[in-house]
This record gives structure tokens, sequence and C-alpha cells, in this order.
């Protein structure tokens, strides 16, 4: 990999773990930027819910705000990075309540990898910790896998949507200052517990790569097991965002107006309980984070074994969680995390069906 970082050991540190946490902000960036998120208005947002504000339908907006985070994050970007660019920027909120949780899981492909690599530089513009939802991470779980990380979700069904409860435990949560940002690999498997605070949990993110890579996407053809891979540039990412591949998803359809490069088989890993666990056990300095398995155990009411302090009642309001989540306009991370949290429980409770 052509390294990213002006600093090698930080580089060294990224290419084993997958992430580095780094200070980054001035004060006064982060009060210009919070200031400002708080003056717009999202009409994605939601209360007990996470959103981002790439996920707006109002694309003007989203160029606007991705514009403004630009301004702040990319100079200070330029005294940790050499030879990078960056091609999305977004604010990252997690409102408080406990259907915002944040499964384990994958960001989209946007380079071509391994000869290029892509980051998320998600920096906090609020203190964050375990209680109002900070990120986590499982290290070094960025050299797993090798497949196309496609869209849309959740149709594209990702290879972890299955194990939440698999690598959950080992999810490592990632405590910050606001000001700090931390920089990981989108392959790296991230997540987030709820935020059980009554303040939102405000962060901004921007995507970087080498200044040279190709930007791509792959998109699943409706209907098929194929993927279609487009050449697309930094205008893509304010327009298609998930909600929009959604619905073109759910129509039949796909992108237009895109430069189409290439069509091929979708071949994701199909991984059992065992071997997901085995795989990520064999990632050096991977622990089980049994506090915080304790903690969402309490939250969601079951017990460490999977059993129900009250069984029928939690399976209820499990199904009708996931009714409520899967019966709107929200975007995938709106709807889909809580709906995959409530529905293994009630599978870890009832069983999965045939």
């Amino acid at each position: 990999m052509k390294p990213v970082f002006a600093n090698i050991e930080h580089q060294a540190h990224f290419e084993k773990y997958g992430y580095v946490k780094l200070p980054f902000l001035e004060e006064e960036d982060v009060k210009q930027l919070n200031d400002y998120y708080f003056e717009q208005n999202f009409d994605n947002k939601i209360e007990a819910g996470f959103h981002i504000s790439l996920d707006n339908l109002n694309s003007e907006l989203v160029d606007e705000v991705g514009k403004k985070i630009r301004s702040i994050l990319e100079p200070a970007s330029d005294r940790i990075f050499t030879g990078t660019k960056v091609f999305t920027a977004s604010y990252v909120i997690k409102e408080p309540g406990l259907k915002n949780i944040v499964p384990p899981h994958q960001d989209w492909t946007f380079v071509n990898e391994p000869e290029n690599c892509s980051m998320t530089m998600w920096t906090a513009l609020v203190d964050v910790n375990e209680e109002n939802g900070a990120l986590g991470v499982i290290p070094g779980s960025h050299r797993l896998f090798h497949h196309h990380r496609s869209s849309p979700s959740p149709q594209s069904k990702s290879p972890l949507a299955d194990h939440i409860f698999t690598l959950f435990p080992y999810v490592e949560i990632i405590e910050m200052k606001a000001g700090e940002t931390l920089i990981f690999d989108n392959r790296l498997i991230h997540a987030s517990p709820p935020n059980l605070t009554d303040k939102p949990r405000v962060a901004v993110g921007i995507g970087v790569t080498q200044k040279e890579a190709q930007l791509i996407h792959y998109y699943h053809v409706p209907g098929t097991n194929l993927l279609n891979k487009y050449e697309v540039d930094e205008s893509f990412y304010p327009y298609f965002n998930n909600k929009r591949l959604s619905d073109l998803f759910d129509a039949g359809k796909a992108p237009e107006g895109l430069k189409k490069v290439d069509q091929i088989e979708r071949i994701v890993p199909d991984l059992s309980k065992e071997k997901m666990e085995q795989l990520v056990l064999s990632l050096d300095g991977v622990e089980y984070n049994r506090p915080l398995m304790e903690k969402l155990a309490k939250l969601f009411n079951y017990s460490m074994d999977g059993q129900s302090k009250d069984k029928k009642e939690v399976v209820e309001e499990a199904h009708e969680l996931v009714e409520e989540v899967w019966q709107d306009d929200r975007s995938f991370f709106q709807k889909y995390s809580p709906g995959n949290v409530v529905r293994e429980i009630a599978w870890r409770m009832k069983g999965r069906p045939e």
C-alpha cells in the first residue's frame, strides 16, 4: 500500500490495526462546526436515531454542508496526510435513545483495493465515550475480507448482517475528546452502542484516499447476482446516497448517467458463527468486551446466555420495533440497524425461523 501518513509510526499503526486516533481540530474549529450543524434544518433528522447529512434528499444542502466541513477539515488534514484527496464530507449524528445502536459493518468500496485504500476521518465535535455512543472498532479486521462492498443496503446483503452477536463482543470502544479524530480504513469492521445521554452525539466525517486513486462504486443489479462497477467522481456521493440507490433497486433499476466500466459476479463470504468468531480471534489484540455486552444485555432485557428475562414481552416489542422501522422512508442507517438488533434479540430468545 502506498503510504498516506506523513508520520511513519502512524502509517505502521494504521496498516496493522486499520485505524489511528490523533489530535486534530482546534477548539474554535469545533465550535464553528457545532454551531453550523445546529443552524441547519435537516429533514432526515429523527429523534432516537442515527442520521448523516449526506443522506439528506436535498442534494444542494448536502453539497453546501460538505463544502463547509471540507473548508475546515481539509486544510487540517494536510498536516497528517501526504498525497491525498478528500472525496466526501458529512455530519454523523446520534440522537439520544436506544434505537440508534449501529451494528458491526464495513463501508462501501470506494477505490480499487488493495492498490489504493480509502479512509474515513471521523472527528468528534463533543467528547465521546461508551455512554453517548462512541465509535468502536475491531482492530485489524480490515484484513479479514476482500470482497467488493456494494450498494444498496440492506438489499445487497453484507456478510456481516447475520453476525451482530458474533461480532459486537469484540468491538473496542474508542473514547475521544472533542477535536480528536479517528482515521480508519473503510474495510475495518466498526460499530457503536446507543446514546444513553440526553444530548446528541455530534461528529463529522470525511472520506480520504490517495490523490491519484480513481473513485469507484459497485451497485448490485436488481434480480441478479451481478455487480455493476462504475467509475465516479466526488459529485456522485451528494446525490447517489443509499436512500436513492435503495429506491432504484426496489424499482428494478440501475443508476443512470454514470460511467459503467465492468459487470462482475457478486461473490461475498458466507460464514458460520464459529468461522466468523475464529477469524476475529485470530487478530492480534482483539478481546471479548464483556462490560459492553453486559450493558447491552441489560438495556435490551436479555441475559448473556441469550435467554429473555421476560420472553413474551421482549419478543413482542422486538417485532413491533422491526415493523415500525421497516415501514418508513428512512435511510439504511436509520431503519436497518435497530431492526437487525431486535431481530437478533428475538432470534436468541425463540430461535431463527427455518
